[in-house]
């Protein structure tokens, strides 16, 4: 009877160490999704037309009607910088003036050899916000050959500030974000 007893408490501290740490509850990495750019406001009257399409397929943009303020991050799964600084974007849009809609951000998906590529590279970044596409290169005009880049655009629509290239911490975009948009983060 002991030795029963004994397997049985055995078998269930097995099973719970092996569901303790196999359970993705405890983690800080949420597993990301594409939603939809209905919250984007492209209202902006413009007579360039820069059309992107949505991610999530539920239709286009066009670039130069956004207004803000919004951050826009230009991205492809393909960019080692872009890889390097997607969890300072990840933050960023946690913090309440991003949830609560104030600030939007939205992410420009480019060059990618398709669309499940920009996909799966969201979902495994952990990436919640809106993104538009560019898979033929279209953007290079406005926003230059490579990425990252990243835009500040304010509620006229105008460009505040850009960066070139890859963020490097976390207090750089967050820093950046404030004095884009007077804020304070």
């Amino acid at each position: 009877m002991r030795r029963y007893l004994s397997i049985i408490i055995t078998s269930l501290y097995v099973t719970t160490f092996l569901t303790s740490c196999s359970s993705n509850s405890n983690l800080p990495f949420n597993q990301g999704f594409v939603p939809s750019c209905a919250g984007i406001n492209s209202t902006g009257n413009s007579t360039n037309e820069l059309l992107l399409d949505c991610l999530d397929g539920s239709g286009a943009i066009n670039f130069y009607s956004i207004k803000g303020p919004i951050v826009v991050n230009i991205w492809g799964s393909w960019c080692e910088g872009c890889r390097q600084e997607m969890p300072y974007f990840v933050e960023l849009y946690q913090n309440k003036l991003f949830k609560n809609g104030e600030i939007k951000l939205l992410g420009v998906d480019i060059e990618e050899s398709s669309r499940q590529v920009g996909v799966s590279f969201i979902k495994a970044y952990g990436m919640s916000w809106p993104h538009l596409e560019d898979l033929e290169g279209k953007t290079k005009i406005l926003f230059g050959p490579g990425a990252p880049v990243t835009w500040f655009i304010d509620k006229d629509g105008k460009a505040v500030n850009k960066h070139i290239g890859a963020y490097t911490d976390r207090e750089q975009l967050f820093t950046q974000v404030e004095q884009a948009f007077g804020v304070k983060l």
